[in-house]
Order: structure tokens, then sequence, then C-alpha cells
């Protein structure tokens, strides 16, 4: 059985870690004010807003080259793609618009 002494050193170091997860590096807020992290971003998003329900037929924004050399670029692409497939709406390929003739008749 734990002390409680010990129980809430445990706590409290638990609380500390996950603090980490919450709060950015200065590297990482650099990272993000890299021009080619919006470059990235722009992309990643383009390929989000493109790939509509099927992902294997979308057409894929991005410079491979700079994807895998430089890591804002590689960063913003993942935030972008990530950010606007939560935001483009389901079922819905032609965009966020409601089908105007649902069904297809006239």
């Amino acid at each position: 059985m734990l002390r409680p002494d010990r129980l809430l050193l445990s706590a409290l170091a638990m609380l500390l870690l996950t603090g980490c997860v919450f709060f950015d590096t200065p590297a990482d807020r650099a990272v993000r004010h890299d021009p080619n992290f919006r470059v990235g971003y722009d992309d990643g998003c383009a390929t989000a807003t493109d790939e509509g329900a099927d992902m294997r037929h979308g057409d894929m924004v991005r410079d491979d080259a700079l994807y895998e050399s430089d890591k804002a670029y590689h960063a913003g692409w993942a935030a972008g793609h990530s950010a606007c497939r939560r935001m483009a709406p389901t079922g819905q390929a032609n965009g966020p618009l409601p089908d105007a003739n649902p069904g297809g008749g006239r």
C-alpha cells in the first residue's frame, strides 16, 4: 500500500509531466513561424479538401522534395491536412452547399 506522501508525490509528478504536452517549446513556435510551414499547411489543406470520400483517387498537392527535407513544410502539411480533413463535409463531394435537388430527380 502506498503511503499518502508517496501517492501525493506520484500524482504531482504525473501532473507536471502531462503539462509538457500542452505547452509549446520555442522550437515548436519557430517551426510554425517558418514561411514553409504556411506553404505546407496550404498544400495539406488543398489535398484534404480535394480528397472527398475517395482518398485513393484524390490529387495530392505536395512538394515531395520539400516534404522530405524541410521539417517546417512537413509539419505544416500534416497540420493542414488534419485540420481541413476534419472540416470537410461528409457525404458532399461537390462542396459544403446542400444538394438543391436531392435524389437526382427533376
